[in-house]
């Protein structure tokens, strides 16, 4: 005890008697929820666009001989059944309609690269390039076998018409964007690169592979072959395993007499597991989607009126708890919901199982009678995704001095309550560090009294 002063003693005193009624009187600190990490203030962070060439709905989807890497990514994530193109006139008009809502189709059936479009003109309508620069959000799109970044020619295996980004203005006039059109690598090694970090990343990034891997010029199975390698760098790259993200994988269009109907697969972090949609949607939902994650303004009446692809995405998922931890009637009690997952903001309804409701993250409520009462909380985020909760809330009488099935409690039991015990334990310490103090002080004045006679003889 020679180590501490009286002070440190009396700040452990008070310390100790603090948390012993706190406990003792069930009170919890409203500086945060009990568990649970904070609500996230972001949605969806990043988005990666793969866009393949020409097969129909049935050439991928089921044919696990030719494509069996991408029906077990299917299988693993999400699958969209009932998924369009926008226009049977070749390549071009489904690629401008992805990013820009519309097909130009007065003079995008060339399907050639731009300068050598007869009736081509540069695009300078708003498009979602603009929007994301607009928002503060990044944007890069990288393109297999393409030369040099923002190339408007064809070369090789690089197909100007699969790289709807040189047909606009903002780009081709605009060096700074421009600069973000960029050949992808081997094996889209510049993308996977640029996703190993937040640094690099940017939200949205588009891949474009060239006509072999992306089974126009070849089989099936070297599209599958491709994406095999490529999806799983995406997604167990830093970005996708740190990270709110998801991966679109869709087709340019289809063929023959089915051409419309082509695959669309969402996969990564963000997305539900083995889910499958009948809800009908096209190229022009890509956008819809984007611009409700991201709070975009529609770009043309096309996707203002296409459906979200919202219900791909995973909903939140919550938690409550409540203060003080032994409620009693007729006393304010605090509840809070802790959120994760799902697209901020978050909107809470509440059910006390009495019937009373409310909203809000945090609502407070008090109980008339006691018993146990069903509480149950419901978010719905900003995708208009739901997520649920329950737990049973015991109430006390508020007469009651500890929790026991509501029954009173006699002496003895009380004695032996948390209450009394923390009480007994404080006065207990109290006692002992004063014990300590009145044998110390006797100790030290006989060591005075020893000392001065030593003195005394010494002078004598």
């Amino acid at each position: 005890m020679s180590n501490f002063s009286t002070k440190q003693l009396k700040g452990i005193l008070v310390l100790w008697i603090i948390l012993s009624l706190s406990s003792a009187l069930g009170i919890r600190p409203l500086t945060g929820p009990i568990f649970g990490p904070p609500e996230r203030t972001t949605g969806l962070s990043y988005v990666v666009v793969i866009i393949m060439e020409n097969k129909n709905y049935e050439d991928i989807i089921g044919n696990s001989v030719s494509a069996p890497y991408i029906n077990r990514l299917v299988h693993d994530y999400s699958l969209a059944t009932n998924y369009s193109d926008v226009s049977f006139n070749f390549s071009l008009p489904n690629y401008l309609g992805l990013i820009a809502g519309s097909t130009y189709s007065r003079w995008s059936a060339c399907n050639v690269p731009p300068y050598a479009c007869s009736n081509w003109t540069g695009v300078k309508n708003q498009t979602l390039i603009d929007r994301l620069n607009q928002a503060g959000l990044s944007w890069k799109a990288y393109m297999d076998s393409m030369p040099l970044d923002c190339y408007p020619y064809d070369s090789g295996l690089y197909a100007a018409r699969h790289n709807p980004f040189v047909y606009l203005d903002s780009v081709l006039n605009d060096t700074s964007n421009c600069e973000r059109v960029v050949p992808s690598g081997n094996g889209a090694s510049a993308l996977i690169s640029d996703l190993g970090a937040t640094a690099t990343a940017s939200n949205f990034m588009w891949l474009t592979p060239n006509l072999c891997e992306d089974m126009h010029d070849c089989p099936t199975a070297s599209g599958d072959t491709y994406l095999s390698t490529v999806i799983p760098e995406i997604l167990n790259s830093n970005i996708f395993t740190t990270q709110n993200a998801a991966l679109f994988v869709t087709w340019d269009e289809g063929w023959g007499s089915n051409s419309s109907h082509v695959p669309a697969i969402w996969a990564g972090p963000a997305i539900r597991n083995n889910y499958t949609s009948t809800i009908s949607h096209n190229h022009y939902s890509l956008l819809k989607t984007l611009e409700a994650v991201w709070h975009l303004p529609a770009l043309t009446p096309n996707d203002a009126s296409a459906s979200a692809m919202t219900e791909f995405f995973k909903g939140p998922e919550t938690r409550f708890a409540y203060s003080p931890s032994q409620p009693r009637t007729n006393q304010t009690i605090t509840f809070w919901a802790t959120t994760t997952g799902g697209a901020s903001p978050f909107f809470y309804t509440w059910n006390f199982g009495d019937g009373e409701t409310a909203t809000g993250v945090s609502p407070t409520h008090d109980y008339e009678t006691s018993g146990s009462y069903k509480v149950t909380v419901t978010v719905v985020d900003t995708l208009n995704n739901t997520g649920l909760t329950s737990g049973t809330l015991d109430l006390l009488e508020s007469s009651a001095v500890l929790p026991h099935n509501g029954a009173g409690l006699t002496l003895p039991a009380w004695l032996l309550g948390t209450i009394p015990l923390s009480i007994i334990a404080t006065s207990a310490i109290i006692t002992f560090i004063a014990g300590i103090s009145l044998v110390r002080r006797p100790n030290q004045n006989v060591r005075w009294k020893k000392r001065r006679l030593s003195r005394v003889k010494c002078r004598s």
